[in-house]
Order: C-alpha cells, then sequence, then structure tokens
C-alpha cells in the first residue's frame, strides 16, 4: 500500500531522513555553482521543477502561466543564489521566491482586469452532480481566498510544509499563519456547503 522509502545510514548508526539527505545534496549543488560551476543548477532546476510548478498551478490556475512563473522564479533563485542561506533547506527558499512570485502576479492581474461581476448578470446556477464537481468547486473556492491566504493553504496541505517553515517564508508570525490557516478553512467549508 505504503511505498517504504529507504533510510541512509551513516557511519555513526544515526539515521537521516530522506529530506535531510535531499537538502544536504541541495547544499552541495549550491556551493558547486557559487563556486563557478553554473551548470550545475541545471540539477537544482530538474529536482524542484514539478514542485514549483505544481504550486504555481495551484495558485493561478492556467498552465501557461504557471509555466512561465515556475520560469521566473528559477532565473530569480539563479539571480539571487548568493544571498541564499544554508540554514534554511534549499527547496524552503525556493518555493518562498516562488510564492512571491506568484502573489506579485495575481495582484498585478488583478489590476488589469475588470472584474465579471460588474459587466455581467449573474446566470442562474446550473443542476450539479456534486461528486464531479466538488474538486473543481474547491479550486473555484482557493480562487476566491486571498493572495497569502491561498499560498499559506497549498504550501501546507499541498507541500505539506510545516507551520514554522511556512511563516519563516512569507515573513509572518506563527500566530498569523495559524489563523490565516483556519479562516481558509473555514472559509472554503462554508463555501463548499453552500455550492452543495
Amino acid at each position: 500500500m505504503y511505498k517504504k522509502v529507504a533510510m541512509e545510514q551513516p557511519a555513526d548508526g544515526s539515521i537521516v531522513r530522506p529530506e535531510a539527505a535531499h537538502a544536504a545534496a541541495d547544499r552541495a549543488t549550491v556551493e558547486r555553482v557559487l563556486s563557478g560551476d553554473m551548470e550545475q543548477f541545471a540539477e537544482l532546476l530538474q529536482r524542484h521543477q514539478s514542485a514549483v510548478y505544481s504550486h504555481m498551478l495551484r495558485m493561478v490556475r492556467r498552465p501557461e502561466d504557471a509555466m512561465d512563473l515556475t520560469q521566473e522564479s528559477f532565473v530569480k533563485a539563479f539571480k539571487y543564489l548568493a544571498h541564499y542561506n544554508p540554514r534554511w533547506a534549499f527547496k524552503t527558499w525556493l518555493m518562498t521566491i516562488a510564492t512571491n512570485t506568484a502573489i506579485n502576479f495575481i495582484q498585478k492581474r488583478r489590476l488589469q482586469m475588470v472584474s465579471l461581476e460588474e459587466v455581467a448578470e449573474p446566470a442562474a446556477a446550473p443542476v450539479r452532480n456534486h461528486a464531479k464537481e466538488l474538486e473543481p468547486a474547491l479550486l473555484a473556492a482557493l480562487a476566491r481566498l486571498p493572495e497569502k491566504a491561498r499560498a499559506m493553504f497549498n504550501l501546507r496541505y499541498q507541500e505539506g510544509l510545516p507551520l514554522a517553515e511556512i511563516s519563516a517564508m512569507l515573513g509572518e508570525s506563527l500566530a498569523n499563519v495559524k489563523v490565516t490557516l483556519h479562516r481558509a478553512r473555514r472559509f472554503l467549508r462554508a463555501e463548499l456547503e453552500e455550492g452543495l
């Protein structure tokens, strides 16, 4: 049912978690890039591109925009790699860049778009098959969350990041992250119940 992950075991007998091994490999790769081996950055891109793209897709919901923003995030990461602090996992640092890139994009897009509610009459609600439309309804409800709340929700429940890491990534207090996630869950529950 579940795939067992092999644990690496150092010579001293302690166990290294796979996440720690990945983080250590990332740090070593970053050091090689900063030492002048620029081609090693492709290894970081390969290792994290899927996670960044998935996060972007959940944030902006359009594959074309998600791909563009993923590329933009990696360009920013490469440009500012010298500012990376190795006490954080590289993935955390990269996801911070990606989240901020997505939030900026959403805010710019919101400023440029005229709300459809201002232009069109609301259409009558169609009869739904609840089981088939639950996921699209959830995605639509997620899109109505404020950008930071959506980012926190995705980082916590899609990427599985700890609350403390999300707090550090977004520059928010741990208490604010907890409150925002609680409000987001409550909002989503209400939206989904109303839609059913």
